[in-house]
């Protein structure tokens, strides 16, 4: 999600040269010349390394580059040093990535204190209520804030989380829509410059482009078949990992493994003429409006060569086969909420008759020794599927498995496209696409969910494994 940065008050005029300083850094960063901006503060700070609005602007542009632990730094010195009601703001804006959402809500409740219709200590309370799963209240702030200013594209994107959160998916896809081209999570790439962004039209020949994760790309893929048989032709372009799976699960549409490629130049895209492009997610506006409006079933296709192979290996361990994902995300998308150590899962890896096999992406192998030594229970992992940096070789592993147990991360995706059976282990605070409770998802009728009360519920998909395997 958006974090939006706030503006600072005017500078005042016919000010000393540190001052006239401090506006052309202002001026720099109004201009978006965020290296600029950085260096001009830098030279004030140099000079004055207390000056505070050089401090808060050198942090809001570091905001705005992402660099957020250097911007909380920054606006926590010039806050010491100069109680401003817009170094509050910001600070309040950086706490929110830095999963200080707590420090973030306290501050923008004193903001609103001093300033009760300020809109943009609204929409960050709106988000806040966003991450900690309060829908309602979410759309009550938001929609304070967009009486106020209805143009604020983030507003619209956090009203729209807290709509999906309910299953309320026409309004909640369309607030998704708002923040198209306006980050770096839905970048827009016309194939030519001419090219208008599609509104629903039927009958042309249309670009879809994939975006954000492995794990939305894939849940959002679940749309396209249905698009793609109303249109004349289309392309899909995806990441590189996902070209193969997609290829094979798609037949009657072109697919471009060209996501990621930044050349304007495809070649693809070479001489050819498009009536429409769009990105994946916005298929769902669309084609999902409704909870009846999805059908759950599986849309993958794995590798049937890959997957003999697989049966092969798979074929001479005992037991169940079953695979298991216990971190998920990165820092930004919430790893430590949705993520736990394999010791954790402990209790279902006891369970008798089953044998485990992991499907982290990432190398778990220290680990899963380190366990094996302790508890002399072994969970297999094999490079060459898990970590593959084809998801075709993924995909023909998991559709061999008996059964998936999986945090919340893409292997959910593709066992639900798959059509596999899958129990997601589920955070108290989930993301919107997981709801905020029931037991079903409407992407997928093979996927369980087991939600996180104060604890994981392990003990209880344990027992589920038992009956499972017995």
């Amino acid at each position: 999600m958006h974090v939006p940065a706030l503006n600072a008050i005017p500078l005042p005029a016919n000010a000393p040269k540190v001052e006239m300083d401090v506006a052309i850094a202002h001026a720099f960063e109004a201009k978006g010349d965020l290296e600029h901006a950085l260096q001009v503060t830098n030279e004030v700070l140099n000079e004055d390394p207390e000056h505070p609005v050089a401090l808060l602007i050198a942090g809001r542009v570091c905001m705005k580059m992402n660099r957020y632990g250097v911007a909380y730094n920054l606006l926590k010195r010039s806050l010491s040093i100069h109680d401003r009601y817009d170094t509050r703001a910001n600070l309040a804006a950086c706490c929110i990535p830095l999963y200080q959402r707590e420090e973030a809500k306290r501050i923008l409740q004193e903001c609103r204190r001093l300033k009760p219709n300020d809109e943009r200590a609204l929409a960050l309370l709106c988000l806040l209520a966003v991450y900690d799963c309060n829908p309602r209240l979410a759309i009550e702030l938001g929609e304070k804030a967009l009486g106020m200013n209805h143009d604020l594209w983030d507003v619209h994107e956090s009203v729209g989380y807290a709509h999906l959160m309910v299953g309320e998916f026409e309004q909640g896809f369309a607030g998704y829509e708002r923040f198209i081209g306006k980050t770096k999570h839905r970048p827009i790439d016309p194939p030519s410059p001419d090219c208008p962004y599609w509104q629903g039209e039927e009958e042309i020949n249309l670009v879809v482009r994939g975006e954000q994760g492995v794990g939305d790309e894939l849940h959002f893929a679940s749309i396209l078949a249905e698009a793609a048989a109303r249109q004349k032709s289309v392309v899909f372009d995806c990441l590189a990992k996902l070209e193969g799976l997609f290829r094979r699960s798609f037949p009657g549409i072109e697919i471009q493994g060209t996501r990621m490629d930044k050349s304007a130049d495809k070649d693809w895209r070479i001489d050819r003429k498009f009536d429409a492009h769009c990105l994946i997610g916005s298929l769902a506006k669309h084609y999902r409006p409704t909870l009846e409006s999805f059908p759950g079933t599986q849309f993958l296709v794995a590798d049937p060569e890959r997957r003999v192979q697989w049966r092969a290996l798979l074929d001479r361990l005992p037991g169940k086969k079953v695979g298991i994902a216990w971190t998920g995300g990165k820092k930004d998308t919430g790893r430590e909420f949705r993520s736990m150590p394999l010791e954790k899962l402990l209790p279902i890896l006891k369970v008798a008759g089953v044998t485990f096999v992991s499907l982290q992406y990432q190398d778990p192998t220290e680990e899963i020794i380190s366990f094996e030594e302790t508890h002399g229970i072994k969970v297999h992992h094999w490079k060459r599927a898990a970590e593959s940096a084809d998801y075709d070789d993924t995909a023909a592993l998991v559709s061999e498995l008996d059964l998936v147990i999986s945090v919340c991360t893409a292997v959910v995706h593709l066992s639900g496209g798959l059509g596999k059976e899958c129990w997601v282990l589920v955070p108290n605070k989930p993301r919107w696409f997981y709801g905020l409770n029931g037991t079903l998802s409407p992407w997928y009728r093979s996927v369980k969910m087991f939600r996180q009360t104060t604890e994981w519920p392990i003990g209880e998909v344990a027992g589920r494994l038992q009956e499972f395997v017995t």
